[in-house]
């Protein structure tokens, strides 16, 4: 009986392989079909990223933007009317490895997007929202206000838009369903940006200077004394020469105050050094200078500045956004006509 068994084990072991040997690459051929087919199907629904670029799909087309850290994608000021003040930063600034910085002002803060939250935040602003879709990109029909810039680069392509007041005059049904879209674009964009944030600091900043007509002089206001440029010089290059007040004591342009400068100065590592001591380590202070007081300001730069050379800014009176030119070097000597 022994035998007898130990040869229908052989017989069962050795069909059994034979089996396995037919039925082992057909299990292996629908095991790679199952693998075709779920990559075919993630390729329509997912993301992907590949040379800096990340791609996401959306019911209007599939959207590209880059992933560098440098490069902005969404910003957003608030001004431009004749009653505004000077930011000297931006509201919302968020860029393509997901970081933000949030403003206006100097002291500004830093956040950071996951990789799914940003391109969930840009394909609700392209699907839901349709922003890429408007025919209309100014939505204020009340002169001289201020309102919301916003701008997008998606596509490689800058797409610019502004809310403020509207609907006043009779627009059309279709220019107020973009209005109300836009409004909600913006809440979209406010909304995304809780996370936990930080101080935003950067070794690199521009000095701004603009002559003060109403300094406190009840304080202790120090003597400029880094000898490379005046105070004079750099606020005249940057705010122009300031001319004479045929009425009074004060010929305050708003430069600086109200309006943006003509150009911004990027001081080198030394005069930086120089010019922190002599703040005692703060972001800006009052020096005066042959009689002269001055406002300076230390501003960080954002990460797409120093590569652009153009610092973000919105002032008063400013109904397109443009920028300040960056300027690093010897500070030209002011003119009459500056």
């Amino acid at each position: 009986m022994d035998k007898i068994a130990i040869v229908l084990r052989i017989k069962c072991f050795g069909r059994w392989r034979n089996i396995a040997r037919i039925a082992y690459p057909l299990m292996l051929l629908c095991l790679c079909g199952m693998v075709f087919v779920a990559c075919d199907t993630s390729s329509l629904t997912t993301p992907t990223t590949t040379g800096g670029k990340s791609t996401v799909p959306t019911n209007n087309g599939t959207v590209t933007y880059s992933t560098s850290a440098s490069d902005v994608l969404i910003r957003t000021f608030y001004g431009g009317g004749n009653m505004g003040t000077l930011d000297l930063s931006p509201e919302v600034s968020i860029y393509g490895d997901g970081t933000y910085i949030l403003g206006p002002g100097l002291q500004m803060r830093q956040g950071k997007l996951t990789a799914d939250a940003l391109q969930q935040l840009l394909h609700t602003l392209v699907d839901s929202d349709g922003l890429l879709n408007f025919t209309r990109q100014q939505f204020n029909d009340v002169p001289d206000q201020n309102v919301t810039f916003l701008q997008l680069m998606l596509d490689t392509k800058q797409y610019a838009y502004q809310y403020g007041k509207f609907g006043t005059l009779q627009e059309s049904a279709a220019d107020m369903d973009a209005y109300h879209r836009l409004n909600q674009a913006l809440i979209t964009i406010t909304t995304a940006l809780n996370g936990p944030t930080r101080p935003y600091t950067n070794s690199t900043v521009t000095l701004l200077v603009h002559q003060d007509f109403s300094p406190d002089v009840t304080q202790s206001i120090p003597y400029w004394t880094l000898s490379d440029f005046s105070l004079y010089q750099l606020a005249s290059y940057e705010c122009g020469v300031t001319p004479p007040d045929q009425t009074g004591p004060n010929a305050d342009t708003g430069c600086l105050t109200y309006t943006i400068p003509q150009h911004a100065y990027l001081p080198n590592a030394r005069q930086l050094l120089s010019t922190r001591e002599l703040l005692n380590g703060h972001q800006e202070g009052e020096f005066l200078e042959q009689g002269r007081y001055y406002r300076l300001v230390l501003r960080p730069l954002l990460p797409d500045e120093l590569l652009q050379k153009m610092i973000a800014m919105l002032g008063s009176q400013e109904f397109t956004y443009s920028g300040i030119p960056l300027y690093s070097g010897i500070v030209p000597t002011p003119t009459a006509t500056q």
